[in-house]
């Protein structure tokens, strides 16, 4: 019997990377205080499918990551902390000749004592954009915390204000996003002329509902130019997000959702 317990606890440390913390460090943790008891468990995420390059917010040590395989592919990213959860859909991407763009609805939820479940709404946009598409040193910028970075060649990007990020059009109505009012802005210029930005939003519940849940969308930007439309699979995508995690909690009473898997 003994040996038959030691096998099978080989087998489950293999399977993911566990750590044990005793918060000798850790004060706090989301919507509370104090500290936790010392046999609260972390386990680490691993690589997203695909090799999507999803930057992970600061987590603290007691958080839980999973992940909630949506119908068509793509997934909800879980991470709960006590009485703290966030919900960010990954995989409603688009894409066409140097351009690749992904939007990531997130929900992040809050229990209070009594029961009382608060939430707050964001976006986050992630684009790659290849040099084919920059005509000019004007469509080069890269705003960096309002900062201009220099190049290795020393030549200075303009840094501009008011400029809009991206437009999200739900049908017949547009949503500009403008880099002075992002939560986050992070761009990134290669020498081959590659632009990478990642910008995360907040936004009211009612217009994450008309982006989520239209029939026709699409997303444009100005400088550079590009447009392209979300096909159907994605449209499906961001409608069970917000139908199981702004509507019902988590919860998918109807839809055929596959169940929670951990992510290891």
């Amino acid at each position: 019997m003994y040996k038959i317990t030691f096998v099978t606890s080989l087998l489950l440390m293999g399977s993911c990377t566990v750590n044990t913390y005793d918060y000798s460090s850790h004060t706090s943790y989301p919507g509370g205080t104090g500290s936790p008891p010392p046999d609260t468990i972390y386990i680490e995420p691993g690589g997203q499918p695909g090799g999507s390059a999803v930057i992970p917010p600061p987590v603290f040590p007691d958080t839980v990551f999973s992940r909630y395989p949506l119908v068509e592919g793509g997934f909800v990213e879980i991470e709960e902390s006590m009485n703290w959860s966030r919900y960010t859909l990954i995989g409603c991407k688009t894409e066409t000749d140097g351009v690749a763009f992904e939007m990531r609805p997130i929900v992040v939820s809050v229990t209070s004592s009594e029961g009382e479940i608060t939430k707050d709404f964001q976006i986050e946009f992630s684009c790659v954009m290849q040099s084919l598409l920059v005509g000019s040193a004007t469509e080069s910028i890269i705003l960096n915390d309002g900062v201009a970075p220099s190049g290795n060649d020393g030549t200075l990007l303009p840094v501009v204000t008011g400029t809009e990020v991206v437009a999200i059009v739900a049908e017949r109505t547009s949503f500009p996003f403008l880099a002075e009012q992002a939560v986050n802005y992070s761009g990134n210029l290669k020498p081959d002329g590659t632009i990478m930005y990642e910008a995360l939003f907040t936004l009211p519940q009612w217009m994450l509902r008309d982006i989520c849940t239209a029939e026709e969308l699409v997303t444009s930007s100005k400088t550079p130019e590009f447009r392209m439309i979300f096909g159907e699979r994605e449209r499906r995508l961001l409608q069970q997000f917000f139908d199981i995690f702004v509507i019902h909690d988590g919860d998918a009473p109807v839809l055929p959702v596959r169940g929670i898997e951990i992510a290891n």
